[in-house]
């Protein structure tokens, strides 16, 4: 099988309540969950351990670090598990430089992705993008069932913030 390149990644738009894996209804993180895509979204909250913000119209990617990516200071091991075939690796600044000008533009981009080395990431675009230090997990707020507007809550230890 050839290689694919970067653009070439199945990074599609999905629904965001299947893309954050809200679809059976769980209780507890799944901790084996490595799904990716993103979503466009009117509203989400991003909660530290200190804080808690609303962002408005988002572009949400979520993103699976490699359970066994080296720890590197500014960026994240990214993997992609790709039906019938190996997986694949790709450095998120990388991904990022490539991906960031393909999607909607939307004035803020939230990486819902684990980030368990805390690297200091530097994507560059037009959006100001959030991201987190150390591990994210994804909520629904106050929703049984969950439906297309819940309050969904992304919780890291702690959020950064770039501008453009």
């Amino acid at each position: 099988m050839a290689t694919l390149t970067i653009a070439e990644l199945p990074f599609l738009e999905r629904p965001v309540i299947e893309l954050l894996n809200f679809d059976d209804q769980r209780t507890e993180v799944d901790v084996d969950y490595a799904g990716y895509g993103w979503a466009r979204v009117d509203r989400l909250w991003l909660a530290g351990a200190h804080d808690e913000r609303a962002i408005d119209d988002a572009v949400v990617l979520a993103l699976h670090s490699a359970d066994d990516g080296e720890p590197l200071a500014d960026d994240v091991e990214l993997e992609f598990e790709l039906p019938g075939r190996a997986s694949v690796t790709v450095l998120a600044s990388a991904f990022l430089e490539r991906w960031l000008p393909r999607l909607p533009s939307a004035p803020h981009v939230v990486l819902a992705m684990c980030n368990p080395h805390r690297a200091v990431l530097r994507p560059r675009g037009t959006a100001v993008v959030h991201y987190a230090q150390g591990d994210v997990e994804s909520w629904l707020a106050d929703e049984d069932p969950p439906d297309r507007d819940a309050r969904i809550l992304l919780a890291a230890e702690t959020w950064c913030t770039l501008a453009p």
